[in-house]
């Protein structure tokens, strides 16, 4: 018993006499190598973190909810307060000139008058900022527009800071979690934008909205980030900070202003977005005008076209101004004067200028219409003629088929010296004759009968007199009795026998031949021998015909 005493007197005495040099081990290693423990122990902290979440989590909410409440509500009251202001803002100028110009600007720009609003109210001028540090009110650095002139700014970072401490310390009194956010004075005021050991004083001249708190914000979170923990470790000496740094990025703040500022003053003179506005206007004018000057032609024509007495001339109608000039011919002053009396009934048609011109050798078109259909009437009559035609006063197009060139050209001639025609428009084509015909042949015979005469003759006539230069194509057929040397050799004296006979009465379309040793499609040459061995004759078809 005496023995275990002893050994638990001698632990005690080891423990007492090297914790205090371990303790001081620790505290030496955690201030020479604080950034290396840090870094080892960043991994643990996130999972221990974690844990923390998963096995305590109301513990977590209670410890988080000063900082999170505070954020939130300053999100909240900054979100209501803007849009207060915007609403404000907008029932001031409702009736201005200001809000012309910002409507016409937002139609120049594209982009909606709310987009634009929202632009114009988030330009505000920095006019200074300041660095404090939280626990002593030192100020750190500061940065002053050139206008600017802060003669003592430490004493107000001073008063900032006693300001601040006064305002939060009531509000933590009244169980309110929430620090100072701005203070207001005139037409300026001091936003107030803190982290864990620093807060950022910036005097803002003019509105400020959600551009200007984005920048603030942005500037102190790289602040912090870069020189957080030389801030937390200052106690009054100024060379453990780099001032030349931090003050870099505070005026990056102060550009930031200045930029928006310039963007603002370059802002054109109402005028300028007048003009736009006043050349739309006089676009917008023209064609309307332009659009009554259509409706007034429209109507005119509408006129004249309910008129029978004018309905067969032609006129040409231009309006300007509500001012109409009619120009064409008419036989007699009786239509010229019927038609300025026809158009002074229509409304807003200020004035008519008729340039119509009175030719009394002019034929009547009605007349001349009426002996066009006579003539074509009786060509029609005619087999393979088939015209038809329209007549726009002098001006005559033809449409359809003739049977050949010699009618054509009568054709032409004829409507050539009608009186009234000017002009033809010839759209017909001619209309090839079917001369198909079939040949025969007594069996083993190569010459021609009356009957195979007659029917050339028939096709020679019908090639002269519609003039047919296409050539000719024969083919002959066998009827297979016998040898096909023999049959050929028939085939190609009645062949020959043919050509003669065409060439003989006058026929100089070219002649091609071909033979088949078999009777023609669908033909039974046991049943029909003649037919067998037939020889028929056709225009040869050109490659497009096929």
């Amino acid at each position: 018993m005496s023995q275990k005493k002893q050994t638990i007197s001698e632990e005690d005495a080891l423990e007492g006499a090297l914790s205090p040099i371990v303790n001081k081990l620790i505290d030496k290693n955690f201030e020479n190598s604080g950034d290396k423990i840090a870094t080892q122990m960043a991994p643990l902290i996130g999972g221990a973190i974690r844990e923390q979440i998963k096995s305590q989590k109301d513990d977590i909410v209670d410890a988080l909810y000063p900082v999170m409440g505070n954020m939130i509500s300053k999100f909240v009251t900054k979100s209501f307060e803007e849009i207060l202001n915007k609403i404000n803002d907008q029932i001031q100028n409702g009736l201005s000139t200001t809000t012309l110009k910002r409507k016409i600007k937002a139609k120049i720009k594209g982009v909606s008058e709310t987009e634009l609003l929202l632009e114009e109210s988030s330009e505000a001028k920095i006019k200074a900022v300041l660095l404090i540090h939280k626990a002593s009110g030192a100020l750190l650095c500061k940065v002053e527009d050139e206008k600017a002139s802060l003669s003592d700014a430490d004493m107000l970072a001073s008063m900032m800071t006693a300001i601040r401490s006064f305002v939060n310390e009531w509000v933590e009194n009244n169980n309110q979690f929430q620090e100072l956010g701005e203070i207001e004075y005139g037409g300026n005021k001091i936003i107030i934008e803190a982290s864990g050991y620093s807060y950022l004083a910036v005097i803002v001249e003019g509105a400020a909205y959600t551009k200007t708190y984005e920048m603030i914000r942005t500037v102190l979170e790289k602040i912090v980030l870069t020189h957080g923990k030389s801030i937390q470790d200052f106690q009054g000496n100024f060379e453990t900070l780099d001032q030349e740094s931090i003050e870099k990025e505070l005026k990056s703040l102060l550009l930031k202003s200045k930029s928006t500022e310039a963007k603002t003053q370059k802002k054109k003179s109402p005028l300028l977005f007048l003009l736009p506005l006043l050349l739309l206007l006089y676009i917008a004018y023209i064609f309307y005008e332009k659009s009554v000057d259509a409706n007034l032609q429209e109507s005119i024509y509408s006129r004249i076209e309910a008129t029978p007495q004018l309905l067969p001339f032609k006129f040409n109608v231009e309006v300007d101004d509500k001012m109409a000039t009619i120009n064409g011919r008419v036989p007699f002053e009786y239509h010229k004067q019927l038609l300025q009396k026809e158009l002074q009934n229509i409304s807003g048609l200020q004035a008519i200028h008729n340039k119509v011109a009175v030719i009394p050798t002019l034929t009547d078109p009605l007349q001349v219409s009426a002996n066009i259909a006579y003539f074509l009437k009786g060509l029609n009559l005619e087999k393979n003629n088939n015209v038809s035609y329209t007549f726009d006063y002098n001006t005559l197009a033809l449409h359809g088929t003739l049977a050949n060139k010699q009618t054509k050209t009568k054709l032409l001639h004829t409507l050539k010296e009608m009186q009234g025609i000017e002009k033809i428009q010839d759209n017909t084509t001619i209309q090839t004759p079917n001369i198909d015909t079939n040949l025969y042949f007594q069996r083993g015979a190569t010459t021609l009968d009356n009957a195979t005469k007659e029917a050339l003759l028939k096709v020679i006539k019908s090639i002269k007199e519609n003039q047919i230069t296409a050539p000719l194509q024969l083919t002959a057929y066998s009827d297979m009795v016998g040898s096909k040397a023999i049959n050929t050799e028939l085939a190609k004296k009645r062949l020959q026998s043919i050509q003669m006979f065409l060439q003989e009465n006058g026929v100089t379309n070219a002649i091609e031949s071909q033979i088949f040793d078999m009777p023609p499609p669908h033909i039974d040459a046991t049943k029909d021998p003649k037919e067998a061995r037939r020889i028929t004759l056709t225009l040869k078809k050109s490659k497009s015909d096929v």
